[in-house]
């Protein structure tokens, strides 16, 4: 059975719903990316959870010193790995949180 990520939110179909030539949609994700473009200094270490294939980090690379991107998805961390190859600040990985208990501690 095909799990729900690789069957809709894998790299390469994301990739296509966001290189869109629709003016109002590009508009938006590229007003996104600026506003945090423009907060960064260059001194800052960022860490993006769920980054899929490396969008937001492949645009925001040249900003902060560095830029980390975890996603659970290792077909999209592989296909990240190859498009961020022009990227020297961005580093991708996968991880899954298994063996966690994420309950809240009650003292």
């Amino acid at each position: 059975m095909e799990s729900y990520y690789a069957g809709k939110l894998n790299a390469r179909k994301l990739q296509q719903v966001y290189e869109t030539d629709i003016p109002r949609v590009r508009q938006y994700l590229d007003a996104g990316m600026n506003f945090v473009a423009r907060s960064l200094a260059g001194r800052e270490k960022v860490l993006e959870l769920g980054a899929g294939y490396g969008r937001i980090m492949k645009r925001l690379g040249p900003f902060p010193e560095s830029v980390t991107g975890i996603d659970i998805s290792e077909e999209n961390v592989r296909f990240g790995e190859e498009y961020l190859g022009d990227a020297p600040t961005a580093a991708l990985s996968s991880w899954t949180p298994t063996g966690w208990n994420l309950t809240a501690n009650s003292t």
